[in-house]
């Protein structure tokens, strides 16, 4: 019998997988729920120290129970009236200074982080009809190519720290750890994207899933407040310091574990020309009303209410999810000492996800130990919260990953 029959049967089972159209995330998920023994390190949520999907916002769960009792009556009800004060306490949690405030405007897509992509892109083609590509970042979010597609432009993809160039094109720059590889960009590769994009006159999108993860290292050192601010002052203060139109899409649902409840996305869009401010809004509106986000369900009109009455609730909660992923990043830190993936847990590294280069064979071996991350063009994606808080499992399985993956 070989030592390693177990993880080749799983092997199979992955390829038959593969065969019948299940893309990574899917295939991870599946054969992991089919391990009574299977350890997550694949779906793109926060894991407790047992491998477990963390509890939802307790905040915006008791909010969802108040909008599901005051929905009896069948009518169409949206957040129209909360908007001044959605946008205002939005703007506070991105730490946003108040002299910008005026500069942006504010809109709900129903369909959570990736809908709130997609109208950030839908709206810059409105604004420019000579767009043709979108620009995203090798590795980068899988997504955004269909996005791409269905929005009918070409896809132009760039090397990690490159600058996004082109008079026919929207860089999408994820505004944080990148979502696939947990690479930082630095301060310098940012204001250099930001005064390429001033100099050229484009648009761009920020995409902003993951606020404040890059420093959940510090959150035992710094406050919150502090740690927002930071994540400001990196990915966002370089736009606006030259005048560049953006827009920021934001998803409550890494930030505020709210995952299973699905709330809506937010979209800052800043208009460095104030005169603009009412023909970007019209516009926006526009969008929001033929994506069918006019009349919000009833969970996004809870977390409006949640975010506009209860925002310090939220922040402690965003905070809680920033310390799991410091105490994760911290075992990692520590356990991979000495292996050849040691540099993805240095400070050019941080978020939910890190994503070696896999040997040939490395999927067998890792699942032959009840492990499950996502295998794709390569690589070997890790959900970084899915360490368990068991010290010698947690050396099991690192030891695992740092013989079966490189940089």
């Amino acid at each position: 019998m070989s030592l390693l029959e177990f993880g080749e049967s799983v092997h199979e089972k992955a390829q038959k997988l593969a065969g019948e159209a299940k893309d990574a995330n899917q295939i991870a998920k599946i054969l992991c729920d089919q391990d009574p023994q299977g350890h997550n390190y694949g779906i793109g949520i926060m894991l407790d120290g047992a491998g477990q999907a963390m509890g939802s916002s307790s905040v915006l769960l008791e909010y969802a129970a108040k909008e599901l009792d005051s929905s009896r009556e069948g009518n169409y009800m949206n957040s129209a009236k909360w908007m001044n004060e959605l946008k205002e306490s939005v703007l506070k949690w991105q730490r946003i200074p108040e002299q910008h405030w005026d500069h942006f405007i504010l809109a709900l897509p129903s369909d959570a982080g990736t809908g709130t992509v997609k109208t950030g892109v839908e709206l810059a083609a409105l604004m420019n009809p000579n767009l043709r590509q979108i620009g995203v970042e090798k590795l980068g979010w899988p997504a955004y190519k269909a996005i791409a597609r269905v929005s009918r432009m070409e896809v132009a993809e760039f090397d990690s720290d490159a600058i996004c160039a082109g008079t026919d094109i929207l860089p999408i720059y994820q505004a944080g750890p990148m979502n696939t590889t947990g690479r930082v960009r630095s301060e310098s590769v940012i204001r250099e994207r930001a005064k390429s994009a001033e100099k050229q006159n484009l648009s761009v999108v920020l995409d902003r899933a993951y606020p404040g993860f890059e420093f959940a290292r510090l959150v035992e050192t710094h406050s919150y407040d502090a740690i927002l601010a930071k994540s400001y002052e990196l990915q966002i203060q370089p736009f606006i310091d030259e005048g560049v139109s953006f827009s920021i899409t934001l998803s409550p649902t890494k930030a505020f574990v709210t995952f299973a409840l699905r709330p809506c996305g937010m979209l800052l869009v800043f208009c460095p020309d104030k005169s603009r401010i009412t023909e970007v809004n019209n516009l926006t509106s526009m969008i929001v009303r033929a994506r069918g986000s006019s009349f919000e369900n009833p969970i996004s009109r809870a977390f409006v209410k949640a975010m506009v009455q209860d925002r310090a609730r939220l922040e402690t909660e965003h905070q809680e999810a920033l310390k799991r992923l410091s105490n994760a990043e911290s075992t990692w830190r520590r356990l991979v000492q000495g292996t050849p993936i040691e540099d993805l847990y240095s400070e050019n590294y941080a978020g939910l996800f890190r994503n070696p280069s896999a040997r040939p064979d490395a999927a067998v071996h890792i699942y032959n130990e009840h492990i499950y991350p996502v295998f794709a063009q390569g690589r070997c994606r890790q959900n970084v919260t899915g360490i368990p808080d068991d010290e010698q499992l947690a050396m099991r399985h690192v030891a695992v990953f740092a013989e079966q993956c490189s940089l």
